[in-house]
């Protein structure tokens, strides 16, 4: 499987936690039966992320009429909606659909660095970089079902120097999805349609699922799964415990901690190796109320294989890692992000054999672009 590829399978699977982590610590309540201050925070910050201003404020009113810790913060939430909105006759419009539908996408520049080896010369490129994505959501009292269908491209604009780095001049894909979200469950399913210049149509699929078992105070406690495949390349799951804190201002915190399964061809034979090993995915980020991010993620895993042709291979060890940082401004519709992130992998091979790839590569992205979410 070609670096790049890999290292874009990476990028997008730690996309969807960080989407995915806004979205369901925003939709889920209590588990406990009587709705608390803190379980109406929750789902007027849910029915905000929904575009549900109208709902989000009449539940916002409602939390900051009980007594709780967040009666300052929500207050403060309130006013500057009503500032905003002008608060000329204090109407409420009624919802008269549970049905809505969203928009989204981003279009970027990346600038891309690849390293292999100990040679000291590297090989460079740049790509335009776009996603478009349509969403259908159905909202329920317990439950928001969403049908999402997006596309996506990437275009090399300058892919000279990366002589080394298999990539094609254009690549594109189409995805349909669903997801599923509930006071304690989140789930998300879907697949791809992928093509390129030197490839015909490929398919992949994708499943997520966090069950939350415990809560205290702005913490979420739960267990998460997540499987891929592409049928022409790699398969990967996992299962992690997951601790995660919200707000809506201020930092906010997540931590996977598991095991991971792979499945690739990684040797010079075409063999298909079968690795497993811990795997820990940490993200940090801070939100000013200017409505200025900035983020932090990692994402390791160690393998050790557990299959091979023989027990030769048995001896193999690799290391994947990736790291990124960004910082993104979303006052409204319109955004504006610029970012960093590097792919790493080095695999522990004992004298004797080869790999079709080198011992070790390093990955290097800067981006940067534009996005809206309608």
């Amino acid at each position: 499987m070609r670096i790049i590829r890999i290292a874009k399978e990476c990028e997008r699977m730690g996309a969807y936690y960080v989407r995915y982590l806004v979205a369901f610590l925003a939709f889920l309540t209590s588990l406990a039966a009587a709705e608390s201050q803190e379980d109406l925070y929750y789902r007027a910050l849910k029915a905000e992320e929904s575009g549900d201003i109208s709902r989000a404020l009449t539940l916002f009113e409602e939390a900051v009429a009980q007594e709780g810790p967040y009666t300052a913060e929500i207050q403060e939430i309130i006013d500057d909606y009503q500032d905003a909105l002008g608060d000329s006759d204090g109407e409420s419009l009624e919802k008269e659909s549970p049905w809505e539908f969203h928009t989204y996408g981003n279009v970027g520049y990346s600038w891309l660095h690849y390293k292999r080896g100990d040679v000291s010369t590297a090989e460079t490129g740049s790509e335009l970089v776009s996603s478009v994505n349509a969403s259908l959501e159905y909202n329920s009292q317990k439950w928001v079902h969403s049908f999402e269908i997006n596309m996506a491209g990437d275009w090399f604009v300058d892919k000279d120097d990366l002589t080394t780095l298999d990539v094609d001049a254009w690549e594109a894909s189409l995805g349909l999805g669903y997801s599923l979200v509930g006071s304690s469950l989140i789930l998300d399913i879907g697949a791809d349609m992928n093509v390129s210049e030197n490839d015909d149509w490929a398919p992949d699929f994708y499943l997520w699922a966090e069950k939350y078992f415990a809560r205290m105070d702005k913490h979420k406690f739960g267990v998460s799964v997540f499987g891929y495949e592409d049928m022409d390349g790699p398969l990967y799951s996992s299962l992690f415990l997951a601790w995660h804190r919200y707000v809506k201002y201020g930092w906010k915190s997540s931590v996977y901690v598991g095991g991971r399964f792979e499945a690739d061809s990684s040797t010079s034979y075409n063999h298909w190796l079968k690795w497993l090993g811990p795997s820990l995915k940490p993200s940090l980020s801070y939100r000013f109320k200017t409505e200025i991010s900035v983020n932090a993620k990692l994402n390791f895993f160690y393998g050790f294989v557990v299959d091979g042709p023989n027990s030769d291979y048995e001896k193999f060890q690799k290391f994947n890692g990736s790291w990124s940082c960004s910082v993104s401004w979303d006052p409204g519709i319109l955004g504006l992000f610029i970012g960093a992130e590097q792919f790493y992998r080095r695999y522990m091979i004992p004298a004797g054999y080869t790999i079709s790839y080198a011992k070790k590569s390093r990955l290097t992205e800067l981006k940067a672009g534009v996005k809206w979410n309608l």
